[in-house]
């Protein structure tokens, strides 16, 4: 039995991915200790791993469009979470339990690698969302214009480091954008430059687990008419204007709507009329295997259940990192992407017509759900950590603690 630690910025669209394979670890007889959020403790113990709490003070990023200095703020605020309490309640936890494998997003890079020397441990990067390497960078399509923040960040880590007798220069590996081991937990063919990415990268595909739909705890409409799926996930679901742009799209009796706004954004009363059904949330698994089209923002994880489950995308943008996902899904053909900014309801509803009839959409799709698929999931994700938990070093022939291991540029 060896012992892995995760690092996962506090998001729904971060942690959860991670669940599916953790449980297959601890079914290998592994422990698990993920570090997150106090929100995510129920879901980590559901899986059977181990959790170090903390409370998150951060912020989500408001209900307008989201600009790369937008992201630059959480990531300076985060990176100061990261500092002030997520690192501390890290060494105090694992004093006398210290892993053997650190596995990371790169939000948590400030965290994981600092624990990781300290502890003469390896580290390797988890993407939920698209990779980087030295042909692309989802960190430059995102950041882009976040030029004040992006230099706090880097004013501050350098300030850190500098202080702890690091050479300035320090801060560019510690800030790396991938490592020597990388687990991307999406198909390689929906990567950007896919074809780039070498044998330091293993593409899984998703991360979905592999329990079958409880479909009994949603029922499709009697009438056959067509579901289609709306949600804005649970970062930017702070759109009112949108939904109700939704609501007049889909006002006739045409096809029946199954929509999540997310906790808090209920409407009052019940819907007005009967083929349009609000929730807060609802597993989507429930939906899909029934739906004819999905209605989302570009969150990947949404994104890759609606297609593991072959159903067609119509992605709504708002952020930088929608625009490169809904930019890779018109690229593919998985779909059509609109801004979310002044949604035109005749204009939504004539994509999703668009798609639902569209052959060529459902092969892409098909196609990209056969790729998911055959790049095995959360099972060889489990598999790949374990092999490199084999690899570790034993404590007495660890590195020593001023060496990062494992980081690139």
């Amino acid at each position: 039995m060896r012992h892995v630690a995760i690092f996962m910025f506090p998001g729904y669209g971060h942690v959860n991915p991670t669940l599916e394979f953790s449980r297959i670890l601890v079914g290998l007889g592994h422990r698990v200790t993920h570090v997150v959020d106090e929100r995510h403790a129920a879901a980590v113990a559901a899986v059977g791993a181990e959790a170090v709490v903390y409370a998150s003070r951060r912020t989500r990023l408001g209900d307008g469009a989201v600009t790369g200095e937008d992201i630059g703020a959480l990531g300076l605020h985060f990176l100061r979470e990261s500092m002030e309490v997520i690192l501390p309640r890290t060494m105090e936890a694992f004093r006398d339990d210290v892993p053997d494998l650190v596995l990371h997003d790169l939000e948590s890079f400030f965290t994981a690698r600092t624990a990781a020397r300290a502890w003469h441990r390896p580290t390797a990067q988890l993407f939920p969302y698209v990779a980087s390497n030295e042909h692309f960078s989802l960190a430059q399509e995102v950041f882009d214009g976040a030029t004040e923040n992006v230099q706090r960040c880097i004013d501050l880590l350098t300030e850190h480091l500098t202080a702890r007798g690091e050479e300035p220069d320090a801060v560019w590996s510690f800030m790396a954008n991938f490592s020597d081991r990388n687990l991307v937990l999406l198909p390689r063919e929906f990567q950007p430059r896919g074809e780039t990415f070498d044998e330091r990268f293993t593409f899984v595909g998703h991360s979905l687990g592999s329990g079958q739909p409880d479909t009994g705890s949603w029922v499709p409409p009697a009438d056959g008419r067509p579901v289609v799926l709306i949600t804005l996930g649970t970062e930017v679901n702070d759109h009112p204007d949108f939904f109700r742009a939704c609501g007049s799209a889909f006002a006739d009796a045409g096809w029946h709507v199954v929509m999540t706004v997310g906790p808090g954004n209920l409407p009052a009363g019940p819907p007005p009329v009967a083929h349009v059904e609000i929730h807060e949330w609802i597993a989507f698994r429930t939906v899909l295997p029934h739906a004819a089209a999905v209605v989302c923002h570009a969150g990947m994880s949404t994104m890759l259940e609606a297609l593991y489950f072959n159903t067609p995308l119509v992605v709504v943008t708002w952020t930088p990192e929608d625009r490169v996902n809904g930019a890779r899904t018109e690229a593919l053909g998985l779909g059509r992407t609109l801004p979310g900014e002044g949604l035109e309801p005749a204009r939504l509803r004539g994509l999703v017509e668009e798609v639902a009839a569209d052959r060529d959409v459902r092969r892409s799709v098909t196609r990209m759900r056969a790729a998911m698929l055959a790049a095995g999931g959360p099972a060889r994700a489990a598999l790949v950590i374990e092999d490199w938990l084999a690899q570790a070093p034993d404590p007495a022939e660890a590195r020593p603690a001023g060496a990062l291991v494992g980081d690139r540029r």
